[in-house]
């Protein structure tokens, strides 16, 4: 299940759909990104392995933002959880007992810094609604390419159909590894942004760019059909930096 547990995450597999799977996805702005990583790697990489280890939560994920001067955010943290046990009573050990090589001041101080250092910009939850990993691909890759849409109200399920006809499979040998279809579930509104997400899944950036970089063409009528349900609002690429799993 290690291998096959989705980002940030972007993202899960096929065999848990029949379960209460959910993310929760913290957008995380560091102002000193360098800083930020050492805290993720040294404290909290330390922390959510605990949590999987209690069996609190299913897999915790790092995604970081590449090329993205103009992100409002500069980290995608990913929590995966099952919905059936998130109300269960559950106490986590203090940072005083994991992190014993510092005093309590040392930990407040070094939480006062790292509160100033980084901003969560926007929290959300999402599901999977389908996934189609390339023949051969049995883990995620290293680049996730991120499609924030706003479908309109009420066509949910119509676009969510299209999507899922329009990528049955992806062929060998092809530079997308992989692709996904998550669906927010936190908030609906005509002031929301995005409601869904797509991840299209690269080895390398450039496999990306390359791709992006083909002749242009116009829309096929199945994709103009989509298009008439949804906006494309943002693209954002992302690598990862921290992925653990159950």
């Amino acid at each position: 299940m290690k291998k096959l547990l989705l980002f940030v995450a972007l993202f899960i597999s096929i065999q848990v759909f029949s379960q209460n799977i959910a993310f929760d996805l913290a957008f995380v702005d560091a102002e000193n990104i360098q800083a930020y990583d050492q805290n993720l790697k040294t404290k909290y990489q330390r922390l959510n392995q605990n949590y999987i280890d209690d069996g609190r939560i299913l897999g915790w994920h790092v995604w970081k933002v590449i090329n993205g001067a103009q992100s409002p955010f500069s980290h995608l943290a990913v929590t995966v959880y099952d919905m059936d046990k998130m109300d269960e009573d559950y106490t986590p050990k203090k940072w005083t007992e994991e992190f014993t090589d510092m005093t309590q001041a040392e930990l407040r101080d070094w939480g006062k810094k790292n509160s100033e250092n980084r901003k969560i910009v926007f929290e959300t939850q999402f599901v999977n609604v389908a996934e189609v990993l390339q023949e051969g691909v049995t883990d995620y890759p290293d680049i996730a390419v991120m499609n924030l849409m706003k479908v309109k109200h009420g066509k949910y399920k119509a676009y969510e159909d299209i999507e899922k006809a329009t990528t049955k499979t992806i062929a060998k040998g092809s530079p997308r590894k992989g692709w996904s279809l998550g669906k927010r579930i936190d908030r609906i509104g005509t002031d929301i942004s995005w409601t869904h997400f797509t991840i299209d899944w690269f080895d390398k950036y450039s496999d990306f760019l390359k791709l992006s970089a083909r002749p242009s063409s116009n829309a096929d009528k199945n994709y103009q059909n989509m298009m008439k349900l949804r906006d494309l609002t943002n693209r954002i690429v992302l690598e990862k930096f921290i992925f653990l799993n159950k």
